[in-house]
């Protein structure tokens, strides 16, 4: 597994952990926790080439997580090390895959590259990052292409799970989610920008992990949406975590629309995953409240 240490990889090693599989991490600049440590996951430095050939050549499934994402989106010098890490290291992981035996690879990948819609998008409609998160949206799509070349035409038994926004206990606290929640947890306003207009499909962490698991126990391939299958707005968030502490009497300040308003996201179809993999994601409002019971029960 790569981008173990990472917010979605580490609870996809626990998960994995507790249904009995055995797991080796490729780290780079992180560690492993501790936990995973004395858990008997096995580790592999970026560095070590012939390792990670070793261990691709042992192992039934490479889930790859791993990604860059720069610091400022809108920066098109950080355009190369994307493109490195995200779009070349996949194909390099693909093509290690093949020449191993071809493992089954799974790919996680972002869902904000479709083109905006208002209806809920299926995995063929058209994918067009050029308004927001160009230079890291493009390098997650060409991975996919990448991968899909090998799916197609080199037998790689490979599935792109395309994410939605992703949420839950131990996401990165700059997050709107993340940031909602912990000020509802102390009784803090929620301050929602831009008219809380943009709209985004919130999907819970746990139901992606589900998805992926599924996805190779079912031994699917291609590509499928990992969301919910409806938007919301940054006001319904704000209301939703709203409700999910109703006991705080959480205030909303909504700050006025600016010049210009930051991209929206469509909804995610999720009638292939369903009909597929048996997926069923949680509402927002059951997410919401599966994540406080995270923030209560982690210190």
């Amino acid at each position: 597994m790569t981008g173990a240490t990472g917010f979605l990889g580490q609870r996809l090693v626990a998960r994995l952990l507790a249904q009995g599989w055995q797991v080796c991490a490729l780290t780079h600049r992180r560690p492993l926790p501790e936990k995973f440590q004395n858990g008997g996951v096995a580790s592999v430095a970026a560095s070590e080439s012939e390792k990670i050939r070793e261990a691709i050549s042992e192992c039934g499934v490479l889930f790859h997580l791993a990604a860059y994402i720069p610091p400022s989106l809108g920066d098109w010098k950080q355009a190369a090390a994307c493109f490195q890490a995200n779009a070349q290291f996949t194909l390099e992981l693909a093509e290690l895959a093949v020449e191993c035996g071809s493992p089954r690879m799974v790919y996680f990948s972002s869902a904000q590259g479709y083109r905006y819609s208002s209806s809920a998008v299926t995995e063929e409609a058209a994918v067009f990052p050029s308004s927001r998160a160009t230079y890291y949206l493009a390098s997650k799509l060409l991975g996919e292409i990448y991968l899909e070349h090998a799916r197609l035409l080199r037998d790689l038994p490979a599935i792109t799970l395309r994410v939605g926004s992703c949420y839950g206990s131990g996401m990165p606290e700059n997050s709107v989610v993340s940031r909602f929640m912990s000020r509802a947890g102390q009784g803090l306003p929620l301050e929602v920008w831009d008219g809380g207009i943009p709209t985004c499909d919130y999907v819970y962490a746990d139901d992606v992990i589900d998805l992926a698991v599924a996805a190779v126990a079912k031994k699917q391939t291609g590509i499928f949406n990992a969301g919910t299958g409806k938007a919301s707005s940054l006001l319904e968030l704000a209301e939703t975590v709203k409700t999910i502490f109703r006991e705080k009497n959480i205030l909303i300040e909504v700050k006025p629309q600016g010049q210009t308003v930051p991209a929206s996201f469509p909804p995610l179809s999720v009638a292939k995953a369903f009909e597929a993999l048996g997926y069923r994601p949680k509402s927002l409002s059951e997410g919401l409240a599966a994540y406080r019971l995270e923030m209560e029960e982690t210190p």
